[in-house]
């Protein structure tokens, strides 16, 4: 060991240094991984002393942290569930819904102007464009908006995602208003752009539609029955010149048979509320060869026996007449091969059609006929009606069946014909008469001579196209017997 004062090496064992008397302090040695061990042993208690120490410093800072954290968490719920409290109450009153249903209220209590800014509101929030938009139609009419009124309804009919239902309501409204004014041009025009057809077919009264022609202009080699047809209920009128008609011209009343010539035909409708469609107008060249005029063997002039006309036509033609001084056509009286010559005066025209509707040119007669005699058909119906009283068949003048039963028989004068190896007669058809006016023809003839009135049964020979007499006499002529009737 050395002496740490004069640096001299004390012996092992000795307690000073021998030489400047240094006391000797005895320290174990200590090598020095032992050493550094020592040190971190140390190192490592004071760190973990240190850490304890800071750790419980700040296990308290800590908490006070937290619990500061915390207050803070607590007030930012409460403010967050007031801010959306406030913010869904907020959207609640301003929503669709409840700008709706605070119109509905005010509706109710009668302050449309309140209610009409309601429905602004809701339809602004995102509200049914078609509901809010009818309520809103609602408001300004019961305001006396008429104006607002109709752009509201006229709004809506033009929207496109419009349903079906609301489409007919808005409708249903729209021609309402313009029917209480009477503004039937309006509704023409208002139904006449309607895209819905079951708009149009429910107030078809309203229309005025273009009217329409069966056959495409255009020309032809067979006689053209033409037609005029309209959907809707009114008046059709004509022109065959190319002018344009009014009420005034040709009403159509049936189909127009168009022959051999060249026509311009314009029509209009015009409802029953004086609405007027737009012309429709058609052009028409028709080439077809027209059968002969139908043949008489009676002239015209003057006869005093009975006459049976008998009519020729070309083959394939159907003849028609008429008596009254009209034009004959296919829908006269058809001639069917009996045609007696009236008494009296009489004025026929004839016509032949063949099988294409082509007619022929018009044949006229004029007869006046005048039987010799000294009894009239008058005399003759009085012959029938004493017979059958005679008879029991009737029991007064009139004809009265019987007390049980009111029905009459009546005999109405035919025609006067001339049969074949008998006679001139005058013929009289049976009915039976109900007390309603009604008459039932019973099928049975009389014929009454015409010259000393002997009464015959009779019926009609369609072998002959005239009459023939189908029993024996009924009664002997007796011209007092007239006398007696008319007493």
């Amino acid at each position: 060991m050395i002496c740490p004062d004069c640096g001299r090496e004390i012996p092992e064992g000795h307690l000073y240094c021998d030489t400047c008397g240094r006391e000797v302090q005895i320290v174990p040695d200590f090598e020095p991984e032992v050493e550094n061990s020592i040190t971190e042993s140390l190192s490592s208690v004071v760190e973990t002393l240190t850490e304890t120490t800071q750790k419980e410093a700040e296990s308290g800072h800590e908490k006070q942290k937290n619990l500061f954290v915390l207050s803070l968490g607590c007030i930012f719920i409460l403010a967050l569930i007031i801010l959306v409290g406030y913010f869904t109450v907020t959207a609640y009153i301003h929503s669709a819904d409840h700008q709706h249903k605070t119109a509905m209220a005010e509706l109710e209590e009668g302050d449309y102007g309140a209610a009409l800014q309601s429905l602004q509101n809701a339809m602004v929030a995102g509200g049914d464009f078609e509901e809010l938009k009818l309520e809103m139609a609602a408001c300004y009419q019961a305001l006396g908006d008429e104006q607002s009124y109709m752009e509201t309804l006229y709004e809506l009919i033009r929207y496109s995602q419009i349903s079906r239902e609301k489409l007919m309501q808005c409708y249903d409204q729209l021609v309402t208003f313009y029917a209480d004014k009477e503004q039937y041009e309006q509704i023409n025009t208002l139904l006449q752009d309607c895209p819905e057809a079951s708009v149009q077919e429910k107030y078809a009264k309203f229309m005025a539609n273009v009217p329409e022609f069966n056959y495409v202009e255009g020309a032809y080699n067979e006689v053209v029955p033409l037609k005029i047809l309209s959907s809707t209920n009114g008046h059709i009128y004509y022109t065959m010149d190319g002018s344009n008609p009014d009420r005034y011209s040709e009403e159509y009343i049936s189909p127009i048979f168009l022959e051999t010539g060249s026509y311009e035909i314009t029509a209009v409708f015009i409802n029953d509320y004086g609405i007027k469609s737009p012309y429709a107008k058609a052009r028409y060249q028709i080439d077809v060869s027209m059968p002969f005029a139908p043949e008489i063997d009676a002239y015209s002039g003057d006869f005093y026996t009975p006459q049976l006309l008998h009519v020729e036509a070309e083959e394939g033609c159907q003849v028609y007449y008429t008596t009254d001084g009209s034009e004959p056509d296919g829908l006269s009286n058809m001639y069917s091969g009996f045609l007696p010559m009236p008494l009296g005066d009489s004025n026929f025209k004839f016509v032949a059609i063949d099988e294409k509707g082509v007619s022929s040119e018009i044949t006229v007669r004029n007869y006046h006929l005048e039987l010799i005699t000294n009894y009239t058909k008058e005399d003759a119906q009085s012959v029938v009606r004493r017979y059958l009283l005679d008879e029991g068949r009737i029991i007064d003048p009139d004809g009265t069946i019987s007390l049980e039963d009111p029905r009459k028989m009546i005999h109405v004068f035919a025609c006067c014909v001339n049969i074949e190896g008998e006679g001139d007669f005058y013929i009289f058809s049976e009915y039976i008469e109900n007390p309603d006016g009604r008459r039932e023809k019973t099928g049975s003839y009389y014929a009454v001579g015409v010259y000393n009135l002997p009464l015959y049964g009779t019926h009609f020979d369609a072998r002959t196209s005239n009459f023939a007499l189908s029993t024996e006499l009924l009664r002997q002529g007796n011209p007092d017997m007239v006398r007696e009737s008319a007493e």
